[in-house]
Order: C-alpha cells, then structure tokens, then sequence
C-alpha cells in the first residue's frame, strides 16, 4: 500500500511537471501567435495608411439650400440689401458681384479689394506675406514667389465677442449665415449633416472635389464653429468623450486654402 501510495504521488508530481511545462509552452505559443497578430494588424494599418490618397480626404456631395424656409427667403432678402456682401461657393468667391478664386494674383485681388489698410507682414520663413481688409475683417496670405492667393480668411468676431464684420449675412454654398449663428442652425437651412460634414476638434471643413487646383490637393473651406464633445468623469478627473453632433456653437468665421494630403493630415 505504501509503495502503490508512492507510486501515485512520484506519477502525480511528474503530471505536474508535464501539465506546467505544457501550459508554458502553450502559454509561449499562445504569445507568439498574438505577436505575429498583432504585427500582421500593424502591417495592416502600415498598408492602409499607405494607399491613403486625397480622394479620402475629399467630399463629393452637393449642398442643397432649403429654399422653401420663410427664414432662409427672409435672410436671402436682407443679404440682398447690405452694402457689403460675400457669396462663398464652390469654386469661386464673390465680393459685391465681384469674383476671385484661390490662385488669384495679388494685382486681381487688389482690383477688387484695393490695397490693404493694415502692414503687409511675412511669414517667418518669408515663403509669404499677408494683407489684411481692416475695414473688412479679412486676411489673405500670397505666395511670395508665385505672388498668388494662397489661403484667404473671414473673421466675424473677436475675442471680445464683438460684431467686427460688416457682413450681417454671407451666402456659404448658396446657404445663409447671420451673425452669431450656431452651427447646427446654419445646417438646418440645407441638406447637410453631420453624416456628412467632416470635423477636427476645433473646426467643420467641406473639401469640393471641383476646382482643385491639381490632382494632389484640394481648396479646404473650414467652417470655424469649434464642435461639441461630451465631457466625462468630473473635477481634476474631467475628460472629453465622443463627439456631440446634437450640440453646437456659434461659427466665427470662415478659412479657405489650398491643401496636399500631408497638409491636410498635420
């Protein structure tokens, strides 16, 4: 009985030796197998961010004005009537009838603008240079060796929250905005949403596929209304969470330029 007794716990200890060396070796196995997952995703990724082009970055849809509101017809008819009056659409931009583009030359613009009121500055790199509209409230950067329209800007409040603009209603896409307008109401006027509308944490932008000034960039139309995230936990614990397309806040203003996809992804 003894021996039998011993038999069964020299059989029991070599189990266990067995069953250990076994479970590291699966355990070893089981690793090496999420190893080689894990790098096959990685390598995934890799490929997916190299066949990433402008075209993914890029909006094919149509805004459609929903010209049958009573509102959008009565903000049309105050547009209409200002002294200053700015059209932003597709391709071109309008200043009281008048139109310019991205890419336009500095003598263009200044044929509708006039020369600026404020100090032509440079840029750091003096790559380019700027002119502000003081009695507009716009800004616009020019290429210093192409002297073309590189990125062009509509402030519409300054940090004071004060009306600044002379422009009380523009024309976004055919779309009126008047001032301190939320977003979401501005979206209410068309048939664009937030399936639709790309956003980053601090701006919504709408990338036309027409008129881009090559096959490796597009003209960006950034829509400055910083979007709505819930926020979690709470006290020095506070985090943002997702993104809140039923929240808005009031766009400020409005940025176009001319984008590459290494631009567009900084």
């Amino acid at each position: 009985m003894i021996k039998i007794h011993k038999n069964n716990s020299l059989f029991k200890i070599a189990s266990i030796a067995y069953l250990f060396t076994a479970c590291i070796s699966c355990s070893f196995f089981n690793n090496e197998k999420k190893s080689d997952l894990m790098s096959n995703d990685k390598d995934k990724t890799k490929t997916s961010q190299e066949k990433e082009t402008i075209d993914d970055y890029t909006d094919t849809y149509k805004i459609i004005p929903n010209y049958e509101l009573p509102i959008f017809k009565e903000l049309v008819m105050k547009f209409n009537t200002q002294d200053h009056r700015f059209e932003i659409n597709t391709c071109e931009f309008k200043y009281n009838g008048k139109s310019f583009f991205i890419g336009d030359s500095v003598d263009s613009i200044t044929a509708i603008f006039g020369e600026p009121q404020g100090e032509i500055t440079k840029s750091g790199d003096e790559t380019s240079f700027y002119y502000d509209y003081n009695n507009l409230n716009i800004s616009m950067r020019f290429s210093t060796s192409k002297k073309n329209l590189e990125v062009f800007n509509i402030n519409l409040r300054d940090y004071d929250d004060k009306h600044i603009s002379p422009f009380d209603i523009l024309l976004f896409h055919k779309v009126p905005y008047y001032y301190k307008m939320k977003l979401n109401t501005f979206l209410a006027l068309s048939d664009l949403d937030h399936t639709k509308l790309r956003h980053s944490r601090f701006s919504f932008v709408v990338r036309p596929k027409e008129c881009a000034p090559n096959k490796d960039s597009r003209i960006s139309h950034y829509i400055l209304s910083r979007p709505v995230y819930a926020t979690n936990g709470g006290g020095h614990l506070t985090y943002s969470g997702d993104f809140n397309p039923k929240e808005s806040n009031v766009i400020n203003g409005f940025e176009f330029i001319a984008q590459t996809l290494k631009e567009i992804k900084k």
